[in-house]
């Protein structure tokens, strides 16, 4: 069953007006009573698949007693810019992270990989997956947002590009708010004549021991390649993972959301091979606990 979605407040044009970046902002801590422990058997499953130019899929599975609580990707390789991140999100189950890559229509002459990065760690308490999807759209973009169940907190997301065979539709946004994810769409600079939607996953649980919740961007500009870290501070590490791109009109795409390292969480996206002549910027979102 879909669900339907309203006109997004944070839509990308309107979000990228302002331009100055955030500078590490740390959002949301949690001030907790009593002794606090950390999530225990946290640890990053990174897997790389093969280097080709067909579309694929990359699992990163979590070790026995684990469960995934946050993931991303990124894309290496020919053609970055034509080459989407078009599904990011747990399987059934969250034993796994999935990540399918797709060119788009004018297809990349050269070879490219897909990585899959799984956040794993003993389930915390309260950690349970939703999903939900947006009413179809022939328009140029789309939006959903998917809330946590009463009291608990968003620490992951997942989303997907739904009716489009190739990446003519590109998942640009996968936000982690406190209490809810959301997760933004773009028809890329040639549109795409048939209907499409997203589906939204968000990971949630009870709050984390020490959470917080850390977002940096990049500059505002007309570069083609951007990138930012959002790094979590002392004493914590990266329990979940969040991107976007601010501006770009569907003509950028992510090559890489993911955590880096046990305190780092790296966004990179590229200009298509039309360039784009406007400023843009990305996004980077790093759930912290200890």
């Amino acid at each position: 069953m879909r669900e339907g979605s309203n006109r997004n407040p944070w839509s990308r044009r309107t979000a990228a007006v302002g331009g100055a970046a955030l500078g590490a902002l740390v959002l949301g801590q949690l001030a907790l009573a009593g002794p606090v422990a950390a999530v225990p058997g946290l640890s990053i499953k990174t897997t790389t698949g093969p280097s080709n130019s067909v579309a694929k899929s990359q699992n990163a599975t979590c070790p026995a007693g684990t469960k995934v609580i946050g993931g991303g990707g990124a894309i290496t390789g020919s053609g970055l810019g034509q080459v989407g991140m078009d599904i990011m999100r747990p399987l059934v189950g969250s034993d796994a992270y999935s990540v399918t890559g797709r060119e788009d229509e004018n297809g990349v002459a050269g070879n490219w990989a897909v990585t899959a990065s799984a956040l794993c760690a003993t389930p915390p308490p309260g950690l349970v997956t939703v999903s939900g999807s947006s009413a179809p759209s022939f328009g140029t973009s789309n939006w959903f947002e998917k809330s946590c169940p009463a009291g608990k907190h968003a620490i992951g997301v997942g989303g997907a590009v739904v009716g489009a065979s190739n990446s003519e539709v590109i998942l640009e946004d996968l936000r982690i708010n406190q209490n809810s994810v959301v997760v933004a769409g773009a028809e890329d600079g040639t549109g795409f004549a048939d209907t499409w939607w997203l589906d939204a996953t968000a990971i949630c649980a009870d709050p984390l021991p020490g959470e917080q919740r850390v977002i940096d961007d990049s500059v505002y500009s007309s570069a083609g390649v951007q990138s930012v870290t959002a790094t979590c501070p002392p004493g914590t590490r990266v329990h979940g993972v969040g991107g976007e791109i601010l501006g770009g009109d569907g003509q950028v795409r992510l090559t890489e959301m993911r955590a880096t390292s046990s305190t780092v969480v790296t966004v990179r996206a590229m200009e298509d091979e039309n360039g784009f002549s406007g400023n843009w910027k990305v996004r980077a979102y790093a759930v912290c606990a200890n």
